[in-house]
């Protein structure tokens, strides 16, 4: 399989920032299943080799390598031998939506306002952070993130609104509040993306991008704020929704 190259990305540097003194296989394995399930990680890129992964995650040699042999037996990873060998991505359509959709089952009511609280109070502080601070060439680089308006891939449109959502975290200046962000897409984000599936749900998110760039642009951190918290809390709704149908 040809290895596929990506543009590096905060999402794509978050996925593979130091995963701490606890960190075991079972931690990378989460991290990295998550960053294939929500679209950061595509289908067919070849991964880092197992020390460079060990490297970059600081962990153990073997611990990297028993993460990869939980994520091929999981499906989500390939391994070839030989001259252009390694390790791929490989993310079946439509499996790994069915597997967010156990996650969600697998929740309480209570667990999803919990989770949606903190994440809307902590993105949404890094958007009003984010237009205080932001100068003209920031603002550009944000709306080069954006996928073409005529994107109606769901996997594009998720990992693009996730980078999108990370820069603007990197924006506040709060190294704190960055990694806590990637946290929170990690664990929560993919399972608010789900209805992207969704044509209109898709040009909601088109709408709500240009008008946070719009606010972040004219430095107006009160109408950035505003309008994080108004799309995550209409995304939790869907998320409820989508909870008692599958319950």
């Amino acid at each position: 399989m040809a290895a596929v190259r990506r543009r590096s990305t905060r999402a794509r540097t978050a996925v593979f920032a130091p995963i701490g003194d606890l960190g075991r296989a079972v931690r990378v394995e989460q991290r990295l299943a998550q960053a294939i399930r929500s679209g950061i990680l595509e289908d067919g890129e070849r991964l880092p080799s197992e020390s460079e992964l060990a490297a970059m995650l600081g962990v153990a040699t073997v611990t990297a390598r028993e993460a990869l042999v939980s994520l091929r037996a999981q499906g989500l990873v390939t391994t070839t031998r030989g001259r252009g060998g390694g390790s791929f991505v490989t993310r079946p359509l439509g499996a790994a939506d069915e597997m967010l959709e156990r996650r969600v089952a697998a929740m309480t009511r209570v667990d999803i306002a919990d989770h949606g609280i903190h994440y809307a109070t902590v993105l949404s502080g890094c958007a009003e952070l984010a237009a205080e601070r932001a100068n003209v060439e920031e603002v550009e680089d944000l709306r080069e993130i954006l996928p073409d308006p005529g994107t109606t891939d769901a996997t594009t449109l998720r990992a693009a609104d996730t980078e999108l959502h990370l820069a603007v975290a990197a924006l506040s200046h709060s190294a704190h509040l960055a990694r806590e962000v990637m946290r929170l897409e990690m664990e929560l984000g993919a399972l608010l993306r789900l209805g992207l599936r969704d044509p209109d749900r898709q040009a909601e998110l088109r709408e709500h991008h240009a008008a946070l760039l719009a606010a972040i642009a004219a430095h107006d951190g009160n109408e950035a704020r505003a309008l994080v918290r108004r799309r995550v809390r209409g995304l939790l709704g869907e998320l409820a929704e989508l909870h008692a149908r599958i319950r």
